[in-house]
């Protein structure tokens, strides 16, 4: 038997991993959606999914198509050595605004990119009004809590990842920088950090995109990325 190429073996894993995604859907509640994305994709990146009326998704969408705040969009572009990076239950919003736990495994090969994700999101707010109903009847008052997602998950879809990072870029205030090295470098890290938010850096060729945009080079872009990944906050 000739040695499989790279290629090849990557194409044989996600057959695999698709199958995985078929028999955990088979089995847990239509409120847990259960998807693969192919990243070497990323235009039409949902290789398999399961019970997707969480979302509303489909095979063939974009991986930018679905949660918005996920923090496996941040993990995937960290330079990691490990094959598979694990990110456990953690809150991401669909982008109806509806709050998902969410657990993701980020797969990478053998040059530690990333090549596939595979993801678990679950609605649980049908057990959260049953509880809601039980207090009720109880007599037990629950605080009240902030149910507005943040403004970033409530945005409108897109047509093409291009009209998305048309409207990112739009929307990050570049205004009072000109001259200003410390506050252009500011505006960019928060414009860098926006992209990463939304996926961007997962599209071929994002890094580049960003620093023509943004007028500097592709390596100003991976030093403001480590920036972002070692700290908090850029406010």
């Amino acid at each position: 038997m000739s040695q499989l190429t790279e290629q090849q073996y990557l194409d044989e894993l996600m057959v695999m991993l698709s199958a995985a995604v078929r028999v955990i859907g088979s089995v847990v509640s239509c409120q847990t959606e259960v998807v693969l994305h192919d990243l070497r994709k990323p235009e039409y990146s949902i290789a398999e999914i399961a019970n997707a009326g969480v979302t509303g998704r489909q095979k063939g969408d974009s991986v930018l198509a679905g949660m918005r705040t996920d923090k496996a969009f941040l993990s995937a572009m960290e330079r990691r050595d490990e094959p598979v990076s694990l990110l456990l239950d953690y809150v991401t919003y669909s982008r109806e605004g509806k709050p998902l736990r969410s657990s993701t495994a980020i797969y990478r090969d053998r040059r530690h990119q990333p090549f596939a994700a595979l993801c678990v999101n679950v609605d649980n707010s049908g057990i959260e009004e049953a509880l809601r109903v039980l207090n009720s009847l109880a007599g037990i008052v629950a605080p009240e809590q902030n149910s507005n997602p943040p403004a970033q998950t409530l945005e409108n879809s897109h047509a093409s990842i291009e009209d998305l990072m048309h409207e990112i870029i739009s929307n990050t205030d570049m205004s009072g920088t000109k001259g200003n090295r410390a506050d252009t470098k500011r505006a960019n890290l928060l414009a860098v950090k926006n992209m990463q938010e939304k996926g961007i850096f997962l599209i071929k060729g994002g890094v580049e995109k960003a620093a023509a945009v943004l007028g500097v080079t592709r390596y100003t872009i991976y030093n403001y990325l480590d920036e972002l990944k070692n700290e908090s906050q850029i406010l």
